[in-house]
């Protein structure tokens, strides 16, 4: 059977493309008969010359990117700010995505208390005392776990960061973004910008152009309080309350097998924000937050101290993560188990 229909779904797909081409040639008002698989009636045709990926990435996107988050938390920031007045953003909100939001805090505020409760009173297969006959698979599923958790405030200091970059205005603004190009200027290329510490001038040339998206409309201060207050810190604060209880009932499962489960779980509670982004909320709004272009910064811009924080934390960023999570894990570990 394999035999007789290897031939036949071959001449079928050959022959699903060949009348895709016969359609696209009489729309285009060509004549079919010109049209023909032979390579001699095709030339591939250079467009621009060679180029290397990651160069290319940062004269569209720019460096030191500054990206805001795709969850139900930073969809509230954009919604808002993409509007054209306050009473547009208010309506929006109370519609669309404060319930969202509301819903994805009751969830996690909710499930991270009964995690805590059902931890303290060792509630079903959760021990007393912490799996001390696999030190290194309770050490893995920790060290995991904690890293997520680290991963996850991190996200929420990248939204910070993202907040950071807009000015205070006195009256709601849309959301406007406005491109540049920077070029490196004559002072530049003799060697004024190769002196700053993490600046771009170290790997410029004379032909380098680099993208840099900066934001043209501001956030009045109302708006800004009210992001923090109702939407980052929150998010920073069920954080760390599933980090606390997540570790102890990772720490202290009765088995093997209730240690992954359990870690699986409190990953789930950590990660809701993104789960009701997914479920809850329309594609307009999902489609606003995902394409957004990144912001940049601009060579040492912030001061010398900003600016060497950068350049250390992106060259040695796998092993600060690596130590905030050994940092961590210590006392969660003597809390739960001691």
């Amino acid at each position: 059977n394999a035999l007789l229909l290897e031939p036949w779904s071959s001449c079928f797909l050959s022959r699903c493309v060949w009348l895709l081409a016969m359609s696209l040639a009489r729309s285009k008002g060509l004549s079919p008969d010109k049209l023909s698989c032979d390579p001699a009636y095709f030339e591939l045709e250079k467009v621009g010359g060679a180029f290397n990926p990651m160069a290319e990435s940062q004269r569209e996107n720019g460096i030191q990117q500054r990206v805001l988050p795709e969850n139900v938390y930073t969809a509230a920031i954009v919604a808002w700010l993409n509007n054209e007045s306050a009473s547009e953003a208010a309506i929006g909100a109370a519609f669309f995505t404060a319930p969202p939001v509301a819903l994805t805090i009751f969830l996690q505020v909710t499930l991270t208390y009964y995690l805590q409760v059902g931890v303290k009173d060792y509630d079903g297969d959760l021990e007393a005392v912490c799996l001390t006959d696999h030190r290194m698979l309770l050490y893995t599923g920790l060290s995991a776990f904690v890293g997520l958790s680290l991963g996850n405030l991190y996200t929420i200091l990248e939204a910070h960061n993202w907040l950071q970059m807009f000015g205070s205005c006195e009256r709601h603004e849309e959301l406007m973004l406005q491109k540049y190009l920077l070029k490196p200027t004559p002072q530049a290329m003799d060697g004024v910008a190769r002196s700053m510490e993490g600046g771009l001038g170290e790997a410029m040339g004379t032909d380098d152009v680099r993208g840099v998206c900066r934001p043209q409309s501001g956030i009045t201060p109302c708006a800004r309080a009210s992001f923090y207050a109702f939407l980052l810190l929150p998010w920073a604060a069920v954080t760390v309350g599933v980090l606390f209880a997540g570790s102890g009932s990772v720490l202290r499962s009765g088995n093997r097998f209730d240690l992954v489960l359990n870690c699986v779980a409190a990953i789930f509670v950590l990660e809701l924000g993104e789960v009701t982004y997914a479920l809850l909320l329309p594609r307009t709004i999902k489609n606003s937050t995902a394409g957004l272009p990144p912001l940049n910064r601009v060579g040492s811009e912030g001061g010398a101290v900003a600016s060497a924080l950068r350049k250390y934390g992106t060259l040695f960023f796998f092993w600060i993560v690596i130590a905030a999570t050994a940092v961590v894990d210590v006392p969660l570990y003597y809390f739960w188990c001691d």
